[in-house]
């Protein structure tokens, strides 16, 4: 199994103890490119069927469920849409 498809099954088994650095490292092994801070946000963007989507996360520690369940959802959108085979890459 790859680190990649590793770190992600860690943060789908607890949803409710996910650092924003583990969260962010997750949404970049899967395309999403971190924009900016403003505030105490942050924002992500990926681009899913053409479209671009922006998931935009408070700075808290640790990150709220709901937030990580989005990011989570736009993971699982990416890799029906790009077929990712993480068996066979090792990040």
């Amino acid at each position: 199994m790859s680190k990649r498809k590793k770190r992600l099954e860690r943060i789908r088994q607890n949803s409710n103890n996910v650092s924003l650095d583990d969260l962010r490292r997750v949404l970049e092994d899967y395309g999403f490119e971190y924009k900016q801070t403003v505030g105490s946000h942050y924002t992500f963007s990926v681009v899913i069927g053409g479209t671009t989507k922006l998931l935009v996360v408070p700075y808290r520690r640790p990150v709220k469920p709901i937030y990580v369940r989005k990011a989570l959802n736009l993971i699982d959108q990416i890799i029906l849409e790009r077929g990712y085979s993480d068996e066979s890459q090792d990040d």
